[in-house]
């Protein structure tokens, strides 16, 4: 393949922003399993994976199947060719490549996570109960068929008001007992995910670390914040029965 043509593949793999952001999230960490990269978009399996097939055509995405899921990782080197093309036109693109980064950023900042630490004078093994127990769960949470089971759906469900139907739609993506659960968070058209991290401090204390990733809504990201703080303080009751 001569050099144009590479070029020509590589800018098309990136022209399109699903691509671009499933760049970013790749960039963020080693591998990401395809159920995990779904869910941070508004779209099915099939379409999701149609674009990463593109970015592995590009070189810019390595795969590999763990049982019968794939994970996907980010080979960065073939984007060193931007590097070197964009450098030698850095006099004619140093306005350009400033509106570029600011249009990058703006871009960011559509999505955020929210996150958040609780500490509770228990066990780890308390604090797993509570969040993986469907009864559990109800005291603090909502209502719920939740089970702990990677791939399982299920609902959360409260009082419907004007304009939301109560009802939130998940999909168990981890679960590690007792220390990491995540799911998909699909209500108000959001498609987030919640996960939580436990650590044992030793001397009967638990930090609880939660993370909502995916707002871009900001009276979601405010009215989360105080819906968590709120259910995380009916979790210590919980907690202490």
């Amino acid at each position: 393949m001569s050099e144009n043509d590479r070029l020509r593949d590589l800018f098309a793999a990136v022209a399109d922003p699903t691509r671009r952001r499933l760049i970013r999230l790749l960039a963020e960490a080693d591998e990401i399993p395809l159920h995990e990269l779904t869910a941070q978009f508004k779209m099915g399996r099939t379409a999701v994976s149609k674009h990463l097939t593109i970015l592995k055509e590009a070189g810019l995405v390595i795969d590999r199947k763990v049982g019968r899921e794939p994970r996907f990782r980010l080979n960065a080197s073939p984007l060193k060719e931007f590097q070197v093309w964009v450098s030698s036109y850095n006099k004619f693109w140093s306005k350009g490549m400033l509106g570029l980064k600011l249009l990058l950023e703006d871009e960011e900042k559509k999505s955020e996570t929210l996150i958040m630490d609780f500490q509770y004078n228990t066990s780890i093994e308390k604090v797993w109960s509570a969040l993986t127990d469907s009864n559990k769960l109800a005291k603090w949470v909502m209502e719920n068929d939740f089970k702990p089971e990677v791939g399982h759906r299920f609902q959360f469900r409260t009082q419907p008001v004007e304009g939301w139907n109560g009802i939130i739609d998940c999909e168990v993506l981890t679960l590690d007992a007792p220390n990491r659960l995540s799911y998909t968070w699909v209500s108000g058209g959001q498609n987030n995910t919640v996960t939580w991290t436990l650590q044992d401090l030793g001397n009967g204390k638990v930090n609880l670390h939660f993370e909502q990733s995916g707002i871009t809504n900001e009276y979601v990201l405010e009215n989360a914040k105080h819906g968590w703080a709120a259910m995380c303080g009916s979790l210590e009751k919980v907690l202490a029965e």
